[in-house]
């Protein structure tokens, strides 16, 4: 999330881990960037006043929210009349009009429990929610599989080729492979459509009292 625009710009990012602010906080100073700040915050019940930012970003977290509906209402609630809204996460496919077989059920289940998500949605739910809360403009939704599939199984290369892990940390590298496993997993659900990349965009509207 962000106040105001280009050099002058205030970044604030949030996550519900302390460690993953303390190393952020490092690497922010290590890269000399002392406008990004970063917060133990709740996505679900943030303390930020409303309309605080000029722009929110969300990035592969919606997948982990148990709740998509406070989700979307905090985001929406925190960003400044005419704020721009962009979110990217991981989505199943829209099951309105084709509903999902037993096959994409036990493949949704496997993700769900290897990966302890929730529960994913699709992009036009996501857009629901939204329209929902009546204080955007026309939400715009894409899908970026071809875009994104490729770091899939990049991500499984690079996490096995390192032999250290297995001399040094033998049992953090045998779960490496259980891992592995499961980006596979992704990468196929992706590959077939049943998983999506969902791109999400709006404006917040100037006068939605």
């Amino acid at each position: 999330m962000a106040r105001a625009l280009g050099p002058d710009a205030e970044v604030t990012a949030i996550t519900l881990s302390p460690k993953q602010v303390e190393r952020a906080t490092e690497l922010a100073i290590e890269q000399k960037t002392p406008n990004a700040n970063f917060r133990v915050e709740d996505a679900l019940a943030m303390s930020f006043p409303d309309n605080t930012f000029d722009i929110v970003w969300a990035c592969e977290s919606g997948e982990h929210m148990p709740d998509k509906k406070k989700y979307i209402e905090q985001m929406m609630r925190v960003l400044k009349p005419g704020g721009k809204f962009v979110m990217a996460t991981w989505c199943q496919r829209d099951d309105t009009e084709v509903p999902l077989e037993k096959r994409d059920k036990r493949d949704l289940k496997y993700l769900y429990e290897e990966w302890t998500h929730p529960y994913f949605i699709s992009k036009e739910a996501y857009k629901e929610l939204i329209n929902e809360t009546g204080t955007m403009n026309e939400v715009t939704t894409a899908n970026w599989v071809k875009e994104t599939i490729n770091t899939w199984r990049h991500t499984v290369y690079k996490g096995v080729k390192d032999p250290r892990g297995w001399i040094f940390k033998p049992k953090t590298y045998v779960k490496c492979f259980r891992d592995a496993y499961c980006l596979e997993r992704m990468h196929r659900a992706f590959k077939r459509g049943l998983m999506e990349y969902g791109m999400v965009t709006a404006t917040k509207k100037m006068n939605y009292f």
